[in-house]
Parts: structure tokens; sequence; C-alpha cells
């Protein structure tokens, strides 16, 4: 599901694997903010390709979820 995409890319426990960033721990309206801007396009880079697809397909509220779990993470 959604949660394995996230920890494909970001790791186990979402503390993020060489260029990819970890998002474990962050405040939720961040990660929110990011999703958003992923998908309008407003944050586009070569880095950010790969989540390109992964949040075209998200709505509002599972964006929400995403970032309540993750926020939910101790970071390493």
């Amino acid at each position: 599901g959604l949660a394995t995409a996230c920890v494909t890319c970001h790791g186990p426990r979402l503390a993020g694997m060489g260029l990819v960033p970890p998002i474990a721990g962050r405040y939720p309206t961040y990660i929110v903010r990011q999703l958003v801007a992923l998908k309008t396009g407003a944050r586009s880079t070569p880095a950010s390709q790969p989540m390109q697809a992964v949040v075209a397909r998200l709505s509002v509220d599972e964006m929400i979820a995403v970032a309540a779990y993750a926020a939910s993470l101790r970071p390493r």
C-alpha cells in the first residue's frame, strides 16, 4: 500500500536513505505542504521526480494520514 511506497525510498522507519530525506518525526503540516507542492508542481526538481507519480494519486485526506503517521515516528 501507500506505506510500502514511502518505506521503499525513505527507508525503514522513514529515516531517509542516501539522498532521500528523512521524514520521521517531521511536523505533519510540513509534510502536507511538501506533498501538495509536489502534487501541484510548485516543487519540481530532478530529485523529486520519483515523488510525482506517488502524489498524483493522493487525496488531501491521504496526505494528512501519511503526514500523521510519519510525524508519529521517532526520528533517528
